[in-house]
Formats: C-alpha cells, structure tokens, sequence
C-alpha cells in the first residue's frame, strides 16, 4: 500500500520480518518516519526507525497493525481541504514538491493513455503529449 499523508509517504507491507498483527512501514526519507512515530506514539528517536542502505525503501519501521490502521482512519477524519498538493506538500520543500507532481503527472499521462486505448477500441497504447491541467503545469 502507498500512502501520502501529511507526515510524509509511506509503503506499508507485510514481510517475513514482521509478525502476524504488524506491518512494515517504509519510505524513502527518514524525516517522514519521524513524523508518522512522533504522531502515532508522541516521539520519535534512531532506535526505532532501521537503516536498509541498499534497500528499495532505506528507511523502515514494525508497528501493530491496529496501530496503522488508526492512524490511516484518523488521517481521513482530518481531511478538511479542497486541495491535496496545498495541504500535504510544505511550502520549503521544493523537491518533495517536484517529486509529488511527478507522481501526479505519471498517473495522469497513464490514465490518458488508457482513455485513448478505449477510444480506439484496441490495446495497443499511442504516443502522444497529453495536455496536462493548467493548475499542475510547473
């Protein structure tokens, strides 16, 4: 599972190194994982968050499940904006501000594609520059 939330992104798996009721949590930068310990236990310190260098994910914490899942359903009870890249994104982060449009922008190109497949009745995908929404041109 991919998440974006307020304290960073996360992909959220069960591995062989967690236990029945946990979940793995990864990310690529340390600072969001902080910020999801020190939301969900008040504190957030280097024994808990392992190191993985030359790992997919380079950052991961276990947490129980039951602890993730409240912590998903509290970060959907705190939605009260219209806009999610004016909301999530920090005004002084530049880069995780380019990163995410990246994401947005990658999605909707695929998306586009597939609409077109559609409409040509065949699966054979078709090059093109797709016009992007005039609030997500950079």
């Amino acid at each position: 599972m991919w998440v974006f939330t307020k304290e960073g992104v996360f992909s959220a798996v069960w591995d062989k190194y967690c236990r029945g009721d946990e979940v793995m949590i990864r990310a690529h930068c340390k600072d969001d994982l902080c910020r999801l310990a020190k939301r969900i236990i008040g504190y957030c310190d280097d024994g808990l968050i392992f190191e993985a260098e030359d790992a997919d994910y380079r950052y991961r914490i276990k947490i129980p499940k039951t602890v993730w899942s409240e912590y998903l359903a509290d970060c959907a009870l705190q939605i009260d904006y219209p806009s999610v890249k004016k909301n999530i994104i920090p005004d002084n982060d530049p880069l995780r501000k380019d990163a995410y449009y990246q994401v947005w922008e990658t999605l909707f190109r695929w998306r586009s594609k597939k609409e077109q497949q559609g409409r040509a009745g065949d699966d054979s995908p078709k090059e093109s520059r797709m016009s992007m929404p005039i609030r997500w041109q950079r």
